[in-house]
C-alpha cells in the first residue's frame, strides 16, 4: 500500500475526500466513487437517474426463462427503468491496516500521554524530593483525560463523562491544595488522581476495539440496505432511495436485486434469499411477507411496502440510538443508571465513614473521590452493552427480528416454550398412509375382493374429497392431492360445514348425512365408533392422525395420515432442554398421537386435543404460576396462542407486522425460533456474571478505603482488575457461544 493516497472529489457535493476515510464508497460503471456520506451518495444517484430518465424509461426488463416467464407476466407494470448498478463496499472489504485518521491519531497520543503521566505519578514515589513533580503530573494526567473525553464522540450506551471527569478533578485539585498546605495526605491523593486517570484511559482503550467492531457491523448492515428501488408512482416506475418509499407504495424488484423495504408480496412468485446474509433460498409468492435485505434470485416480485426507512425490521434497533438493544434493554438501562447514581452515593458513604473517624478535611474529600472512582465501572456497563449488541447482531444474522429492546430481554427470560405441532415441529404436509373400511355399512363386505377393496377406498376418498373441497387445512390438501393422484372424482356433496379442529359435516350425493373428523365430532353427532376403536388407537400410537368417516349415522371407514417431523425439530427441542427452558407440545391431535410425537421429540409435557379456539386459555393457564411463556407458531394458524403469550415468536412473519409480535422470523425454521429465545437468554446470563466481576473488586476496595485498610489508589487499581476479569470472561463466553 502506498504511503499517500491522492484525495478524490465527492461526486455529490464536490468536496475533497480521503479515499481511505470516505463515509460511503460505491462502484459505478466499474469505477470507484468516494462520497462524504450517505446523503451525498443518494443525491448523486438521484441526479444520475434524472439526467438519464429517457434512456432508462425505454430499458427492457431482463429476459425470464422457462415456466417463470408465465408467472412474471402476471405483474403488469410500465417499462422498467434500470437501477444504476451500485455495489456497496462493506466494512469487511476495507484494508486491514488503514492509516489512522487525524482524530484517531490525536486520541491515541492523548491515551499514551495520559497513561504515562499517571504511571509516573506512582513511580516517582520511589524518588525522594519529587513531591512537586508528582502533583504536577497528576494535574497533567487529569487535563489529558479531560481533553481526550472532549474529543471522543460519546455513544448512547456510554456513561455520562462527568462521572469520570469530576472525581478525578476533585482528586487532582485536592492533591495540589494538600501539597501547598503541607497536608500529609498529599502524595496519597496524588497517587489516586494519577492512577485513576491512567486506569480510565487503559480500560477505555481496551474496550475501544470491541466497540468499533460492533459499530462497523451495524454500519455495514445499514449500508447494505441503502439501495435504490423502483417504486410505482402516478402509474409509472421511478427509481428512488429506499428511505424515500412510503408505506403502502408498490415496489418492483427484479432478479439479482436487493429489496430495500419491508413489505407483502402483492404479485409474482420468485426464489429469494430471505434476509441479509442468509445462506438458503426460499420461495415467495403473493401474500408472503418479505424483509429489507432479501435478494431476489429468479423472476420478479411486486411488493406492497409495510415499513421503510428506520422502521424496517433490520434497521429499527440499529439506527435509532434510543431504541438500540444495548441502550434501551431494561438491564442495560438499569445498570447505567445504577452506576451513574450509585457511584456518588458510594463516595458519600466512604466520606461519611472517614468523617465519623474524625479524619481531616483532605482525607474525607479524598475518600469521597476514591469511593466514586472505585465504583464508577464503565467496564460493567460497557460489557453489558457489548454483549447485548453482539447478541442482537447474531440474531439478525439468523433471520430474527425483535419488536424492541424490551422484547429482546423478555425473550431471554422465557421459562416455557410452547410449540404448536402442525407446521412448527411438523412439516404441515401430511400424506395419506391408509384408507380402510370399517363396520357393517354399505362400504363393508364379508369377503371383499381386491377390486371391491379398491372400490371401497375410492368411495371413501371421494366422500372425503367432496367434503374437503375448498378447505385449506393440511388434511384437506392431502386428501384432495391423493384424490387427484388416484384419479378419484370428489363426491358431489352439498352444504359442507367445517368446524375448526373437529371436522366437517355435509350431505352426500346419496342424500345421507356425511361426517368426517375425529372422535369429538363423532360424539357430538352421536355416532358410535367402538367398532374401529382398536384400529384407531393402533394407528395413533404410531404418531398418525386418523379421520373417521360416517355416512348415514354409521361409521363406514377411516383415513390415516402421517406428517413428517420438520428438519431440525428434534435438535431445536434439545437446545431448549439444554438451556433450561421447558418445551410444551400443543396440538389438536388425540392424546395417543400427541404422546407419540412427544416421545419422538423428547418432549414430556404435551397438551393434546386443544382446539384452536381454546388455545388462548391453555397458554394463559401455563403462565398462571408466574412463568414467562413463549409460544412458537404461525401468525394465522396459531393466532390465539400467540396473542396470549408473554413472548410471541411468529414464524415467517418478518416484514409484515413487526409491531404485533415480540419476535418475528424471516423463515419457518423452528431452530431459528428457538435461537430467538436462547440468544438473549445467554446474553443476559453472561451480562450478569460480567457485571459482578467488573463491580466486585471496586466494592471491596470501597470498603477497604472507607475503613482505612487500603490506600486511596486501591480504588482505580481494583477497577482495573475488575475490567480485566470481566474482559477475560467475555472472551471465554464468546468462545463458548461460538462453539
Amino acid at each position: 500500500m502506498p504511503d499517500e493516497v491522492p484525495e478524490a472529489r465527492c461526486p455529490g457535493c464536490g468536496r475533497l475526500v480521503d479515499p481511505l476515510r470516505a463515509g460511503q464508497v460505491a462502484i459505478l460503471e466499474n469505477r470507484f466513487e468516494y462520497f462524504c456520506g450517505a446523503e451525498c451518495k443518494q443525491t448523486y444517484l438521484r441526479a444520475r437517474v434524472a439526467s438519464s430518465h429517457e434512456d432508462l424509461a425505454t430499458a427492457e426488463p431482463p429476459p425470464v426463462r422457462s415456466r417463470e416467464a408465465e408467472v412474471a407476466s402476471t405483474i403488469q407494470v410500465p417499462q422498467v427503468p434500470e437501477v444504476p448498478h451500485v455495489q456497496t463496499v462493506t466494512a469487511a472489504a476495507a484494508p486491514a491496516e488503514r492509516p489512522l485518521s487525524g482524530r484517531e491519531r490525536v486520541r491515541a497520543i492523548l491515551d499514551y500521554a495520559g497513561v504515562l503521566f499517571g504511571v509516573l505519578v506512582v513511580v516517582l514515589g520511589l524518588v525522594d524530593g519529587a513531591e512537586g513533580a508528582r502533583v504536577a503530573l497528576a494535574v497533567c494526567a487529569w487535563l489529558v483525560l479531560t481533553a481526550r473525553t472532549w474529543r471522543t464522540e460519546r455513544d448512547a450506551a456510554d456513561l455520562n463523562p462527568l462521572v469520570t471527569i469530576l472525581p478525578t478533578a476533585i482528586a487532582a485539585g485536592l492533591a495540589a491544595w494538600a501539597q501547598a498546605s503541607g497536608d500529609s495526605h498529599a502524595m496519597a491523593i496524588a497517587d489516586l488522581a494519577g492512577a485513576a486517570c491512567a486506569v480510565s484511559m487503559v480500560v477505555d482503550r481496551l474496550a475501544a476495539g470491541r466497540r468499533d467492531r460492533v459499530a462497523a457491523e451495524r454500519a455495514r448492515i445499514v449500508r447494505s440496505l441503502d439501495v435504490p428501488v423502483r417504486v410505482v408512482r402516478a402509474g409509472e416506475l421511478r427509481v428512488v432511495a429506499a428511505a424515500e418509499v412510503r408505506p403502502g407504495e408498490a415496489v418492483v424488484a427484479l432478479a439479482g436485486e436487493v429489496i430495500g423495504v419491508d413489505g407483502i408480496v402483492s404479485r409474482g412468485q420468485a426464489r429469494v434469499v430471505p434476509w441479509l446474509g442468509a445462506g438458503t433460498e426460499v420461495g415467495r409468492r403473493e401474500g408472503d411477507p418479505i424483509v429489507a435485505g432479501a435478494r431476489v434470485v429468479s423472476n420478479r416480485l411486486q411488493i406492497t411496502t409495510t415499513w421503510s426507512g428506520r422502521d424496517r425490521a433490520w434497521v429499527k434497533l440499529l439506527c435509532t440510538p434510543s431504541s438500540r438493544v444495548d441502550v434501551a434493554a431494561p438491564m442495560a438501562k438499569t445498570l447505567r443508571r445504577a452506576v451513574q447514581w450509585g457511584a456518588p452515593a458510594a463516595g458519600v458513604l466512604a466520606a461519611g465513614v472517614a468523617l465519623a473517624a474524625n479524619g481531616p478535611f483532605a482525607q474525607v474529600v479524598a475518600s469521597f473521590a476514591a469511593g466514586v472512582i472505585a465504583t464508577t465501572s464503565s467496564t460493567a456497563q460497557g460489557i453489558v452493552a457489548l454483549l447485548y449488541a453482539r447478541a442482537h447482531l447474531r440474531a439478525l444474522g439468523r433471520g430474527i427480528a425483535y419488536r424492541d429492546a424490551q422484547a429482546f430481554e423478555r425473550a431471554g427470560a422465557a421459562e416455557i416454550a410452547v410449540l404448536s405441532a402442525r407446521g412448527t415441529v411438523l412439516l404441515g404436509e401430511p400424506e395419506i398412509v391408509a384408507i380402510e373400511s370399517v363396520g357393517s355399512g354399505p362400504l363393508s363386505s364379508d369377503a371383499p375382493s381386491k377390486d371391491s377393496a379398491d372400490a371401497q377406498e375410492a368411495h371413501l376418498l371421494a366422500l372425503a374429497a367432496g367434503a374437503e373441497t375448498g378447505s385449506s387445512h393440511p388434511f384437506a390438501v392431502a386428501i384432495l392431492r391423493a384424490a387427484r393422484a388416484r384419479g378419484v372424482a370428489p363426491d358431489h356433496v352439498r352444504n359442507p360445514n367445517g368446524f375448526p379442529g373437529l371436522g366437517v359435516t355435509a350431505i352426500a350425493s346419496t342424500g345421507e348425512r356425511l361426517v368426517i373428523g375425529g372422535r369429538a365430532i363423532m360424539l357430538s353427532e352421536k355416532i358410535g365408533g367402538a367398532v374401529a376403536e382398536a384400529r384407531v388407537s393402533e394407528l395413533q400410537a404410531q404418531g398418525r392422525s386418523v379421520l373417521l368417516v360416517a355416512l348415514g349415522g354409521r361409521l363406514v371407514g377411516l383415513i390415516a395420515l402421517q406428517d413428517a417431523l420438520r428438519p431440525g425439530a428434534r435438535a431445536a427441542v434439545q437446545k431448549l432442554l439444554d438451556a433450561g427452558i421447558e418445551p410444551v407440545l400443543l396440538s389438536g391431535e388425540s392424546r395417543e398421537t400427541c404422546s407419540a410425537l412427544g416421545r419422538a421429540l423428547d418432549i414430556d409435557h404435551v397438551r393434546p386435543e386443544v382446539l384452536p379456539r381454546d388455545r388462548r386459555a391453555e397458554v394463559l393457564a401455563l403462565g398462571e404460576g408466574g412463568s414467562v411463556v413463549a409460544v412458537v407458531g404461525h401468525p394465522i394458524a396459531d393466532d390465539q396462542a400467540l396473542g396470549a403469550a408473554d413472548v410471541a415468536v411468529a414464524m415467517d412473519a418478518a416484514g409484515a407486522t413487526p409491531g404485533e409480535w415480540a419476535v418475528a422470523l424471516a423463515s419457518h425454521d423452528v431452530s431459528r425460533a428457538v435461537d430467538a429465545l436462547i440468544i438473549p437468554r445467554r446474553a443476559t446470563g453472561h451480562a450478569k456474571v460480567a457485571s459482578v466481576l467488573a463491580l466486585g473488586p471496586g466494592v471491596f476496595a470501597l470498603l477497604a478505603i472507607a475503613f482505612g485498610v487500603a490506600p486511596f489508589a486501591a480504588g482505580p487499581v481494583a477497577t482495573l482488575f475488575g475490567a480485566l476479569a470481566a474482559g477475560v470472561y467475555v472472551r471465554f463466553a464468546r468462545n463458548i457461544s461460538a462453539a
